[in-house]
């Protein structure tokens, strides 16, 4: 295992986020995505060239008190994790 950009393992954990959310709800979009202004920096950083503080439409807010979160189609919520 080698070490890892915490500016890309932010990305990476909201994209494979999405893929168990599309699994999960039939390929619907979530309604929303939680992250400290921390990762959201970072996230930003990776994300550069597309619309700060949102990935694919989903809006990213901004929560001091997350682990990071999407909050799913169906309201329930899905932590930023890496894996499918």
């Amino acid at each position: 295992m080698t070490d890892e950009s915490p500016i890309h393992t932010v990305h990476k954990r909201v994209c494979h986020t999405f893929l168990r959310h599309w699994k999960a709800h039939n390929n619907a979009y979530p309604k929303l995505i939680k992250m400290t202004p921390e990762e959201l920096r970072q996230f930003n950083i990776v994300n550069a060239f597309a619309k700060p503080d949102e990935m694919w439409g989903v809006p990213i807010e901004i929560d001091h008190n997350t682990t990071g979160v999407m909050i799913a189609v169906d309201g329930t919520e899905m932590p930023l994790v890496e894996g499918y």
